[in-house]
């Protein structure tokens, strides 16, 4: 993007969040921004595209270009022993978890390289969709050790918190090691999977879970956030 690509991007971005382009409004038309920038046309669409990407706007072919309604955020305190969905059910009725994949992770799998797993480890991944008000939001990914917790391979589809998971066997205690968190770009399955634009920013957050009475590893997680519906407290 050129000095004068961002002069009109930095223009149309601050308008939208600050208010001063209505939802229930048309967008300013390419021919309305080439007179007000002086810039050529192709510009004009190229800024247009790079904001659709972000998630801002849409298209209606022949009408015009739109402000997309943006949803109320929710928040998400990134650290403490409380559940996700538990979390999420405190800020919304309208919330969804659905497990996508239950199943036993390879030996070649990048987990085995994680501190603390070794070869005799038996590793089902529990991956879980979350979704607000009828849209996915966040991807929930749990590396369980097995061997802890053999009754997991027969786990079904209800098995959409591994919080309560661990209480239901005992377990009531938990406490993480660390917490390593990335800001990215989506990848082609994450868009299928977060149903996102292309620059939409994802957070990814990775940690583990211990049993802290029994200072036992439970579990590693990933948790890929849609960054347009949430906020982050650290």
């Amino acid at each position: 993007m050129d000095q004068e690509e961002l002069r009109v991007k930095d223009y149309l971005l601050q308008g939208i969040l600050n208010g001063t382009f209505s939802f229930y409004d048309k967008m300013p038309s390419e021919l309305a921004l080439v007179e007000q920038f002086k810039v050529p046309r192709i510009k004009i669409r190229n800024v247009y595209q790079f904001i659709e990407k972000m998630g801002y706007i849409y298209s209606k072919q022949g009408v015009g270009r739109f402000l997309k309604h943006q949803r109320k955020t929710l928040e998400v305190v990134m650290t403490g022993d409380v559940s996700f969905s538990e979390k999420m059910r405190k800020q919304t009725g309208n919330y969804k978890s659905i497990v996508t994949k239950l199943e036993r992770v390879p030996a070649s799998h990048a987990i085995y390289s994680k501190p603390q797993i070794v070869p005799e480890h038996t590793i089902y991944l529990v991956e879980r969709l979350r979704f607000i008000d009828g849209e996915p939001a966040a991807l929930h990914r749990s590396y369980v050790i097995a061997n802890n917790f053999p009754q997991i391979k027969q786990a079904n589809n209800r098995l959409t918190s591994m919080y309560s998971f661990y209480k239901s066997n005992g377990i009531n205690q938990f406490h993480s090691s660390f917490s390593n968190l990335l800001v990215s770009f989506p990848n082609e399955l994450e868009r299928a999977l977060l149903g996102c634009e292309v620059l939409v920013p994802l957070v990814k957050v990775e940690s583990d879970n211990w049993d802290q009475e029994q200072n036992q590893l439970l579990e590693y997680t990933e948790i890929i956030y849609r960054t347009d519906r949430f906020s982050f407290q650290l």
